[in-house]
């Protein structure tokens, strides 16, 4: 225990000397949390609209009202000819142009019929998708109201005996996404700090030719990996800390669940990190080539994991390789405990995946690490 200690308080020797691995390790976790609580988001708002208004008349205004009450788009002015269009578009002023016609509110009035055209730009598929499902919504909104007032206009009165339906969101009933996105900063944090920082002692440690004097003091192989791993497995837990903090405090981002269970699942996550950078450490040489290898790694459980797309979505092939992912499983276990309180006797099945691919690492680690290092 004491070389362990040793080698624990030489490595956080290091990491103090190291001014911008201190200025990473402090700032990262906020900055990381602010971009993705401001900026990734799941719902899309103030979409540039134009308008080319061809029946100039209250009905036409009406619409566009509607339009831009929603707060789904923004109105960034009228166009006066079609010629118009294709700049707007081009230029990216405009999402879409609604080309309301001339005979629009004749059609009204004479309840017929009435057609409008939308001219979307479809460079961001997603987002143009995202945009003609709002327009579906508040073009229903708008018949539906019509109707109603016609209705009554008559002196009828419209009973709505269809089907209704009654939703209840459960777990996250504001819908915010950013309650959704902050147990899923932790994961990404952890995995893209433990990674590159792991790999990048051992081979700072192999460039500078310590390494090699570490080896033959009584120092074993075993205690040089613990004590390696155990500074960075603390500044793991205390980002993880510091994120919730700040997603809690400022986000107002509530915990639904107990940190009695989240701490050791994020503690056994950091290992299975750590571990990988290890494994990166005995492949590569040098510190470029371990940042680039981290990539690698840190990619395929970014994109993969459920965080940013649902692996129920993804083809079949893709779906059995998240398997191979970690943060796939603890990504599970973040959004179970914080956003539906569930507890070790429901996450059970995560938690064991992901201790047993976590043995499978770190065994594959210690002993690529013993031959190369030892």
């Amino acid at each position: 225990m004491k070389r362990i200690g040793e080698i624990i308080r030489k490595e956080f020797i290091h990491i103090k000397r190291d001014r911008g691995l201190v200025r990473t390790v402090a700032l990262m976790p906020l900055i990381q949390l602010l971009i993705y609580g401001y900026v990734v988001a799941t719902e899309i708002r103030e979409l540039p609209l134009a308008v080319l208004d061809y029946s100039v008349s209250a009905e036409g205004r009406r619409l566009v009202d509607r339009f831009i009450s929603t707060g789904y788009f923004k109105l960034e002015g009228y166009l006066s000819s079609p010629s118009q269009i294709d700049t707007e578009l081009n230029s990216g002023r405009a999402l879409m142009v609604v080309v309301i016609p001339e005979n629009f509110a004749e059609k009204i009035r004479r309840r017929a019929g009435a057609t409008i055209q939308l001219l979307v730009d479809g460079t961001n598929s997603n987002t143009a998708t995202i945009a003609l499902g709002y327009v579906s919504g508040i073009v229903a909104a708008e018949n539906a109201e019509r109707l109603r007032q016609n209705f009554e206009q008559k002196g009828f009165r419209l009973v709505e005996a269809g089907i209704r339906e009654e939703p209840r969101v459960w777990f996250n009933p504001s819908l915010r996404p950013i309650n959704y996105m902050v147990p899923g900063i932790v994961c990404i944090l952890l995995m893209e700090m433990m990674v590159p920082l792991t790999a990048f002692s051992l081979v700072r440690e192999r460039e500078r030719g310590t390494i090699e004097q570490l080896m033959v003091t009584p120092v074993g192989a075993g205690e040089l990996l613990i004590g390696k791993m155990i500074p960075y497995v603390l500044i793991g837990l205390a980002d993880s800390l510091i994120i919730l903090a700040a997603g809690t405090l400022w986000f107002d981002v509530p915990v639904a669940g107990s940190l009695v269970p989240l701490l050791p699942c994020a503690l056994l996550f950091i290992v299975v990190a750590l571990s990988l950078g290890i494994l990166l450490a005995t492949i590569v040489k040098t510190q470029q080539q371990a940042a680039l290898s981290a990539q690698f790694v840190i990619v395929p459980n970014l994109l993969l994991s459920g965080f940013m797309f649902a692996i129920e979505s993804m083809p079949r092939a893709m779906q059995y390789f998240t398997t191979v992912l970690p943060m796939r499983y603890f990504l599970v276990i973040m959004r179970g405990i914080m956003m539906k309180g569930l507890g070790v006797a429901n996450l059970w099945d995560q938690i064991l995946a992901l201790a047993v691919l976590g043995t499978i690492v770190l065994s594959i680690s210690w002993m690529r690490f013993r031959r190369v290092f030892g």
